[in-house]
């Protein structure tokens, strides 16, 4: 067993200098300047050998959105070693110290960006968030007409935008499907690693934002970060602002956090190329706060769920639900998940259902869960069935 420390401001210089070699980064102005911010809004592990740091950790405590309900959760940020320290249980240490703490904090989510899935199932983490991924060149752009002219358009960096642009974030349909509550903290941090972000604002009565394009320049690509807008006249300011750019770039290239995939939006859908690629993945920490908080879109007869869960043993067993008039009541009956049970599942495929990843009767179409087919149907018809999304990254 390793013992976890807890690093502070003092420790700064030296985990700044494992995240280089780790990460075989190269050390600029620039780089620090986010860096120092991350870890400073941080919760940070780290391991020593002789007084030596061998590996760290950040475990980023922040806020999402998941259909109205505001879930605390920990970002898992900078997971590494030096190459001689590797193999020897660090990672599954600091891990398991992290978890503990989030518990402690209430926290019921963490998320990570994984070097690798199968790494990181490990640890209880699966894939959640994925993206469509659009392409099309500069001489399929559409011709955008106006439906009417009115408002004024900025160009501005992103430092000078997030005053009008963190509302539209906010409010917007699409940061609420387990998306980041980007705090003032958070904004900063982004203008901070992201310097070549550049933000197109669309004011529809010039004084407050409707709609915004975070992109920047890529070569011959013109590559969008991100696209927010509240009505059909700031999305046909948007296109147009995007499209006036046709004669600068000779691709146009769009990650977006809804992993949909909407090539019908150009009149000829064969000009563009829409790829899903997996994103992010994430874990619930708290399966009890979890799921009494959660928004049941309908009553739940009574349904006993057998979890598993290796890394976090208060998650582990048997517990019985039910959603009426009377709320959500979600107790645990037994901590052998091996017990008699309606549905058996691990947290990985729990976490997959509850935030709309997948359905659980396609889960048991492939074999990831078992259960009978009532408490399924049941169960399947409260979950929400809307595609997580995320436009932030850890």
């Amino acid at each position: 067993m390793n013992e976890i420390v807890k690093l502070n401001e003092k420790d700064l210089d030296e985990f700044y200098h494992l995240y280089l070699y780790a990460f075989n980064n190269q050390d600029s102005e620039e780089r620090r300047a986010f860096f120092d911010d991350r870890y400073n809004h941080s919760q940070v592990y780290g391991i020593r050998h002789r007084d030596k740091l061998s590996s760290g950790m950040l475990s980023i405590p922040l806020q999402v959105n998941f259909h109205g309900v505001t879930y605390k959760m920990n970002g898992i940020g900078d997971v590494m070693s030096y190459p001689e320290f590797g193999g020897h249980g660090a990672i599954t240490d600091l891990m398991r110290q992290a978890f503990s703490d989030m518990r402690d904090d209430g926290v019921s989510l963490s998320y990570l960006a994984p070097f690798s899935y199968d790494f990181y199932r490990r640890f209880g983490y699966e894939e959640v968030f994925d993206r469509a991924v659009y392409q099309i060149k500069n001489t399929d752009l559409p011709r955008v007409k106006l439906s009417e002219e009115r408002g004024t358009f900025l160009r501005l960096s992103l430092s000078e935008a997030i005053s009008l642009i963190d509302e539209v974030y906010e409010n917007n349909e699409q940061s609420r499907n387990g998306g980041l509550k980007r705090e003032p903290w958070w904004w900063q941090y982004l203008s901070l690693k992201h310097p070549q972000w550049q933000v197109g604002v669309y004011l529809e009565n010039d004084k407050s934002a409707s709609g915004y394009v975070i992109y920047e320049a890529a070569g011959d690509t013109f590559k969008i970060q991100e696209l927010m807008y509240t009505n059909q006249l700031s999305y046909q300011y948007l296109q147009r602002f995007i499209c006036q750019h046709e004669s600068m770039f000779a691709k146009f290239e769009y990650a977006d956090g809804d992993p949909k995939g909407y090539p019908d939006v150009m009149a000829d859908p064969y000009t563009v190329d829409v790829h899903i690629r997996p994103y992010m993945m994430a874990r619930i920490i708290d399966l009890q706060k979890f799921v009494n908080d959660y928004p049941f879109i309908q009553k739940v007869k009574t349904v006993r769920l057998a979890v598993k869960d290796d890394l976090i043993p208060q998650n582990n067993g048997i517990w019985r639900l039910k959603v009426n008039v009377n709320g959500t009541s979600f107790e645990k009956l037994s901590d052998n998940e091996q017990n008699m049970a309606d549905i058996h599942l691990d947290i990985q495929n729990l976490t997959k259902a509850f935030m709309g990843y997948r359905r659980l009767g396609h889960l048991k179409r492939v074999g990831a869960i078992n259960g009978n087919f009532d408490s399924i149907h049941n169960l399947e018809g409260a979950l929400t069935a809307e595609s997580p999304m995320l436009w932030d990254y850890f």
